[in-house]
């Protein structure tokens, strides 16, 4: 309803809330029933009181195109669901498409949102088998999905990695019996984890076999195990995935799925070398297999063991006949060989003394020669000794004269420098009160007092200033 025009001149208005009821009601006219939609999850929350709030979001090409919110009641939360879990085996995830039935209401106090009425389970089931399917034409198309079957089994298991999430349902079964076999020495376990379910499922499982194969580079394994046991249908959505697929494939290592569906398959099923129902099927296989292999390494020693002693009993008089001959031949080579070697030596010891006296000649004449060498050698030195000592011995004496001479010449010298000498002479030391030597007349005038140091003492003198010299005198 209108309102009269305040004073300034307001052009006509309503208010916000009566402004909404009119748009609400026009969305009712308009679309009075629920509508079947498409879309993607993008958030599910199940909150305490029942009620359930949904992000519904429609993408092409990658971008975003569409994006509501949709509220189911707690009213009729209980029956949708229930029989969306009989059906998958869990709840709603986000990244699943669902058809949803949803009413358009806008509340002027909670804006605009879908009310949810109801899901159909038979439409997201079959669009996660038309994504599988689209998965596994890409993978035959590039020649990847018969990769690990084409793998040859295992000739023995003795290094197994085992890839499972942290605490899944049959992890603890299958340890149980690996435990056994690994404690026995037979078969060893690497555990590697990863997410099973939720949006990380497939980066997480890659991961690990990106962990497996490192480690396979450096110590071969025999296979893989991917483990989960039990879980929901619709948690199987999180498996068909087109990288995990062509990583599972392309692993040079046999890989052995026991996810935990007996009905159902996923993509690593699919592509695995071997697929089993259960997580204790897995290790149940190799178990067997190797109880399978001992049996026949058995059977095959104690065929062989037979053989033999059949061969031998067989053939015994025959080897006996033959040790016989053999024995002959052996004892007349020998006897020959004996006489061979009896004459060979009688040679040698002959050749030997030959030898030993050319030797003891040589060595005589060696002897003969060195001698006189020797002496010839001495005689040499003791001239040349002779005469270097000779030499030496003139060279020592003329040292000896030229060390005297100067020795005397610094004694001369020594004579006439010496201070006591001159003091002895009658001259005297002259030092000034700090101790300085006196060279002149001024430094004395200066100075004032000054010691006389003489031959035999030293004496102390007043300066009175300078006397007058007489050039003739000395």
């Amino acid at each position: 309803m209108a309102s009269a025009a305040p004073p300034g001149g307001l052009p006509e208005h309503i208010s916000l809330q009566a402004f909404l009821r009119q748009v609400s009601g026009a969305i009712k006219r308009a679309m009075p029933d629920s509508v079947w939609v498409v879309a993607e999850l993008s958030d599910f929350k199940r909150r305490s009181n029942g009620h359930v709030y949904m992000d519904l979001l429609e993408a092409e090409n990658g971008k975003e195109v569409a994006k509501a919110k949709a509220t189911m009641f707690a009213t009729v939360a209980g029956k949708i669901l229930a029989e969306w879990e009989r059906v998958t085996g869990g709840l709603p995830q986000a990244g699943m498409k669902v058809l949803v039935k949803v009413r358009a209401e806008l509340s002027p106090q909670y804006g605009f949102s879908l009310n949810v009425t109801g899901l159909d389970p038979s439409y997201t089931l079959g669009d996660m088998q038309a994504k599988l399917q689209e998965i596994i034409s890409t993978l035959k198309g590039k020649g990847w999905f018969d990769l690990q079957r084409r793998l040859p089994t295992p000739g023995g298991h003795w290094r197994i990695a085992v890839i499972s999430p942290q605490d899944a349902a049959g992890l603890a079964d299958f340890r149980r019996d690996a435990q056994q076999l690994d404690d026995a020495g037979v078969c060893g376990f690497d555990y590697y984890t990863a997410t099973f379910q939720g949006k990380d499922t497939s980066e997480s499982i890659r991961a690990a076999l990106k962990a497996v194969h490192e480690r396979h580079q450096a110590k071969p394994y025999d296979a893989v195990c991917i483990i989960r046991g039990g879980g929901a249908k619709a948690d199987l959505a999180q498996l068909n995935d087109g990288a995990l697929g062509a990583w599972v494939c392309r692993l040079p290592i046999p890989v052995y799925s026991g996810i935990g569906h007996e009905i159902d398959e996923c993509l690593i099923d699919l592509v695995a070398h071997r697929k089993f129902d259960t997580p204790s099927k897995v290790i149940g296989y190799i178990r067997s297999t190797l109880i399978a292999e001992a049996n026949g390494l058995r059977a095959a020693l104690q065929a062989g063991k037979a053989s033999m002693l059949a061969l031998a009993g067989g053939e015994r008089p025959l080897l006996e006949r033959r040790w016989g001959e053999f024995s002959r031949l052996v004892r007349g080579l020998t006897h020959r060989q004996q006489q061979i070697a009896l004459q060979a030596r009688g040679r040698v010891d002959v050749a030997v003394g030959r030898l030993i006296s050319g030797q003891r000649l040589q060595l005589d004449r060696r002897a003969s020669d060195l001698g006189m060498l020797s002496r010839q050698l001495c005689a040499q030195q003791r001239q040349q000794i002779l005469l270097a000592g000779g030499r030496a011995k003139s060279a020592g004496q003329a040292r000896v004269v030229r060390e005297r001479s100067q020795l005397e010449m610094a004694s001369m010298l020594y004579d006439k420098t010496n201070p006591l000498a001159l003091l002895g002479r009658g001259f005297a030391l002259v030092r000034d009160a700090q101790g300085d030597i006196v060279t002149s007349a001024g430094q004395a005038v200066a100075s004032g007092e000054l010691s006389l140091t003489f031959a035999d003492d030293v004496i102390s003198v007043q300066v009175q200033g300078i006397a007058a010299h007489d050039p003739n005198t000395p």
